[in-house]
């Protein structure tokens, strides 16, 4: 990943670590609410991968907010 893309996705990682900090859950039991592996939670955050809109819908829905409140600021 390069420019742009690498940006956005250290972004989203830093947003998700937040909140999942924010509510005292563990990578491991941000896996479970959202229904993906706990090393993905772990690449996400770190910003090593990309992440595609289901994945982006199911951690939104684990926070329990909509789309557009889980990528505001990304």
């Amino acid at each position: 990943m390069v420019g742009m893309a690498s940006e956005v996705c250290t972004a989203l990682g830093q947003r998700i670590r937040s909140l999942r900090r924010k509510r005292g859950w563990r990578q491991l039991d941000l896996a479970v609410q959202a229904g993906i592996n706990e090393n993905y939670v772990s690449d996400l955050e770190l910003g090593r991968k990309e992440v595609c809109l289901n994945t982006i819908q199911a951690l939104a829905t684990a926070f329990g907010m909509s789309i557009a409140e889980f990528m505001k600021g990304i």
